[in-house]
């Protein structure tokens, strides 16, 4: 699912050191300005109750009155305005306030209250005083992140309950004081200034003197591990029953920040923190991570998706994607997270996550859903998911492939070192990274910009006219001609000679395009065996639909997806397909197996279940391949037997349209399809999965046997 960095915060409190408010830590460069938040939280769990109060400071126009969001089931006490004569937060309350009766407001989007500005506090800096109180309860379900409750178990205030008044589209910097009952921790970004216990309860104090644009709030009843890393707090705030796993996310953070450092920059926040979470999300926020708990023992979490959040800290909490000219973040995020530890392992596992990218673009975008990287701020996209996923983190992660191809590893890794320290906490686009690395690398670049940020699409490639090797002295000549659909792109496009007989040597060299058409000539010391382009993925382009391998991506991402569930086998076995299916529903029609047309055989297909209990396969003789054996003791795939508990996810070429996919779900065992249904879009980028109680076991791509931008001799 695509997901935002969320810059956001969690909330405990205790009055103490106060923080200067310096209007100049904010992004906003308009009226009325946030300068920051003073919060005193008190959380009452069994009552599911908060009471609040927050002190804003901010900077107003000539404007009559200002609009707060805020949660509008909350029950306001008081709300007290007047002149800002100090200039710090954490002084308690002004002095010199007037209280004012603000008017709530509900509608549309616009949920909150506006407050009357006085005459003679217009064009100043003011303090406002909101007192409020109010029950927040959802009860807790594992599936779903409700925006905010309060339990005995867990607390979670998120901001889009608007659980704090705020200045929409705002920036500013946070003092949170929480109250709690002892035996509970609270958790947010910024410092933690003060901890203390008295009686029967327990106060926080958590400071940031940087802009965020909200707060979260998180406590409960965790277990908490500390370590000093040189100047860094680690944390972990774990429930009990997960404690075990500290020293390991610990240990992972220390390497992630070790690495980040030295490729990036110092660590810009004081603390780094990861937080269990009881729903099924994991957020990356200024100087900490919030990770579900049925994720967090993953292996790929602490060994992937923790360096991806830490990786956050620098871009998307740090240095802010500009909220109307397209996130950047989460693909140089991706690119120097996700794609490079492919990348410390070896070239091949980095060029396989290329061609992934490329398979998700050529999957689930076509003309009408595709959108430019610059200016993209949400909005409707068809096969939403996986489409904006799709672009801006893969094609965004391209973008920057490619742009560290041209200008260099040494340039690439200055001009974003110089972009850190030049942008830290302010809003930043897709022309500030031209901008710097124009200025690193001493290239023009705003062709490249031009057409892979400020322009939709992909160039296609056909390779064709291949002459035969002619020999000049002593050495091989090669011709061959490439194609491209209009517009044009300016493309440098890596070629791959691979020449002798005996050692196979590959020569590897680099054309350049700019035309539709274009005819190159390569020398090879010996005679070629083969020429292929692109073929290690090095190039942002849709793919050919030879070169994509069937997978479960390829069907979800077609327009005519056919989900079809099985009529036989016992009841307890076609509950567990129905649930897929209506899990699946999204994505595609349903229909049963007796209802399937002749006109539906050539459509992208996603079949429930096996020989013996969908009618579907007697009209596809010979669909499973002989490595593939059912039996009611399992699953027997490629020599390789899997016992009770064993599903398999297949994706097959289609017979009836080889550009289409057949996908097969089936298990023998009621329970295993129910422990993995939910799970298999997450599995959409392999060809075959083979799940034993839920979890994968084993998983791989098939590779395409005919690619049209490889030429044999």
């Amino acid at each position: 699912m695509f997901r935002p960095v969320v810059l956001f915060l969690l909330c405990l409190f205790t009055p103490s050191v106060a923080v200067p408010l310096d209007s100049s830590v904010g992004v906003q460069d308009f009226k009325p300005l946030l300068v920051g938040h003073d919060l005193q939280v008190e959380l009452d769990p069994p009552a599911h109750n908060v009471k609040a109060r927050d002190i804003i400071s901010l900077e107003v126009g000539e404007e009559e009155t200002i609009f707060l969001s805020f949660n509008t089931t909350l029950q306001i006490h008081s709300v007290k305005i007047g002149p800002q004569l100090t200039g710090q937060l954490g002084g308690g309350v002004p002095p010199a306030l007037s209280e004012v009766s603000p008017v709530r407001v509900a509608s549309g989007d616009r949920d909150g209250i506006e407050v009357s500005i006085p005459p003679a506090l217009r064009g100043k800096k003011i303090f406002l005083v909101v007192s409020y109180s109010g029950l927040l309860y959802e009860p807790l379900d594992p599936f779903n992140e409700p925006p905010a409750t309060i339990t005995p178990e867990f607390v979670y205030l998120s901001p889009n309950a608007h659980w704090y008044p705020d200045l929409p589209n705002s920036m500013g910097v946070f003092r949170v004081t929480s109250t709690v009952p002892k035996g509970y921790e609270v958790v947010t970004h910024g410092s933690l200034v003060e901890r203390k216990e008295e009686g029967s309860t327990a106060s926080f104090l958590w400071e940031a003197d940087y802009p965020t644009e909200s707060c979260y709030l998180i406590a409960a009843p965790y277990k908490v591990t500390h370590y000093r890393h040189g100047e860094i707090d680690l944390y972990t705030y774990f429930f009990p029953e997960e404690q075990g796993l500290s020293e390991s996310y610990l240990e992972a953070a220390k390497g992630y920040l070790d690495m980040y450092q030295r490729l990036l920059g110092p660590y810009p926040f004081s603390k780094f923190a990861v937080v269990e979470n009881l729903f099924p999300t994991g957020y990356g926020m200024p100087s900490y991570t919030l990770i579900g708990r049925q994720v967090l023992k993953m292996p790929f979490i602490v060994h992937i998706s923790l360096g991806h959040e830490i990786a956050h800290s620098w871009w998307g909490n740090c240095v802010i994607p500009h909220p109307a000219h397209g996130n950047w973040c989460e693909g140089l995020t991706s690119y120097l997270a996700d794609y490079y530890y492919n990348e410390l392992i070896g070239p091949g596992p980095a060029a396989e996550y290329r061609k992934d990218l490329l398979r998700s673009y050529a999957s689930y975008i076509n003309e009408e859903n595709d959108f430019a990287l610059e200016g993209f701020t949400g909005g409707s996209v068809g096969r939403a998911e996986k489409a904006i996923r799709s672009i801006l983190y893969g094609k965004a992660a391209m973008v920057f492939h490619m742009l560290r191809n041209i200008v260099g590893d040494e340039h690439f890794f200055q001009a974003l070192r110089k972009l850190y320290l030049d942008k830290k906490w302010e809003l930043t686009t897709w022309e500030d990274f031209r901008l710097v690395f124009e200025g690193q690398s001493g290239q023009a670049l705003d062709w490249f910009f031009k057409q892979w940020v400020y322009q939709k699409g992909a160039p296609s490639l056909g390779l064709g006219g291949v002459s035969p090797p002619k020999t000049e002295d002593g050495a091989f000549q090669i011709e061959f001609h490439l194609r491209q659909a209009d517009p044009p792109y300016r493309l440098q496009i890596p070629v791959v000679l691979t020449h002798g007989a005996q050692e196979k040597n590959t020569q590897p060299s680099v054309v350049e395009m700019d035309s539709r058409t274009g005819t190159f000539s390569l020398e090879s010391p010996s005679r070629p065996v083969s020429l292929a382009i692109d073929p290690d993925s090095n190039l942002f382009r849709r793919l050919h639909p030879l070169e994509l391998p069937p997978t479960l991506d390829k069907a979800l991402g077609g327009e005519d997806l056919l989900i079809v569930r099985p009529s036989g086998g016992s009841a307890k076995l076609l509950e567990g397909y129905e649930m897929a299916a209506h899990l699946l529903m999204p994505h595609g029609e349903v229909k049963a197996d007796k209802e399937v047309l002749e006109s539906d055989l050539a459509r992208g297909l996603l079949i429930l279940g096996g020989p013996e209990n969908n009618l579907l396969f007697g009209r596809f003789p010979n669909l499973l391949p002989k490595g593939l054996l059912l039996a009611e003791g399992g699953v027997t795939f490629r020599d390789k037997k899997y016992e009770s508990g064993a599903s398999i996810l297949l994706s097959l070429h289609n017979p009836f349209h080889r550009e289409k996919t057949v996908c097969i779900f089936l298990s023998q065992e009621p329970e295993a399809i129910r422990s993995t249904a939910r799970k298999l879009i997450h599995y959409g980028k392999y060809s075959y999965v083979i799940f034993v109680d839920g979890n994968s076991v084993d998983k791989g791509t098939f590779t395409e046997e005919i690619n049209p931008l490889v030429h044999y001799f």
